[in-house]
């Protein structure tokens, strides 16, 4: 749906200007709407596993953590209703308000497994992360506010992260359940970043709403997350990503 320059120029005045195809306007509507699901589903996710943590204080950290994954989505989803695009994706609330998810599939059912939890703590969470360091210096004011207060809510995420990988592969059993539900997520993740030199994000850069490309965020989520799960015994050699499969509006394999 097209919306004129005097449109957006209302809703965000003087911060960005639209192209003649408005790509750049469809790929911020994308990327507001991924974050805010992926945000709220990771809440989802965690919160089923309250009660199955292998103790009290680690359901009670997994709790604080769902919420504030949560609140990051509520926060989010006001923004689609100032974008000047007819038929934007609603907020959700409980998860079925609408037929089409854009989130990772690894997010989309219920985990069976703690390893699952822990794999979401370590791969998922910080990919979300990255994205949001990467609208830090945004013009869209709006969007680049939120974004700022993430990162350093997240650095308590971080370290429970990282202490749960290590209590899980302090044994062989359970290095080798964390390592298989690692290789179920890690291809997701990686292509959640989206292949290189992709149009919606090269629009984005190019209007100053995002700091970096899909190439720079996916390197530097690799510097970050790879050395701890190397430093427990865990394999994190990536192969061919299989982007034949990938659903790029809905940031998720098919």
């Amino acid at each position: 749906m097209s919306a004129s320059e005097s449109e957006l120029d209302r809703v965000v005045p003087e911060e960005w200007s639209v192209t003649d195809d408005d790509e750049g306007l469809a790929a911020l509507v994308n990327l507001v709407v991924v974050l805010a699901d992926s945000k709220f589903f990771l809440g989802r996710r965690f919160s089923d596993w309250l009660s199955g943590g292998p103790s009290l204080e680690s359901a009670v950290a997994l709790a604080a953590i769902a919420q504030e994954e949560l609140g990051h989505a509520r926060a989010l989803y006001p923004l689609l209703e100032e974008l000047p695009l007819v038929d934007t994706p609603g907020p959700l609330q409980r998860g079925a308000e609408r037929e089409r998810k854009y989130c990772m599939s690894c997010l989309s059912k219920p985990w069976e497994w703690w390893a699952d939890v822990v794999a979401a703590l370590i791969l998922v969470d910080p990919a979300l992360t990255m994205l949001f360091r990467a609208l830090e210096n945004s013009r869209y004011v709006d969007l680049r506010q939120r974004a700022a207060r993430v990162p350093s809510e997240e650095v308590f995420h971080r370290k429970y992260a990282d202490g749960r990988v290590r209590d899980l592969a302090r044994t062989a059993q359970g290095r080798q359940t964390l390592q298989r539900r690692i290789d179920w997520m890690l291809p997701e993740v990686l292509m959640w970043f989206g292949p290189s030199r992709e149009p919606g994000v090269a629009a984005l850069k190019s209007q100053g709403l995002i700091e970096f490309d899909n190439d720079e965020m996916r390197d530097a989520f690799q510097t970050d997350v790879f050395p701890i799960l190397e430093e427990n015994g865990l394999c994190v050699e990536v192969g061919e990503l299989p982007w034949e499969r990938w659903n790029s509006l809905q940031r998720r394999l098919g």
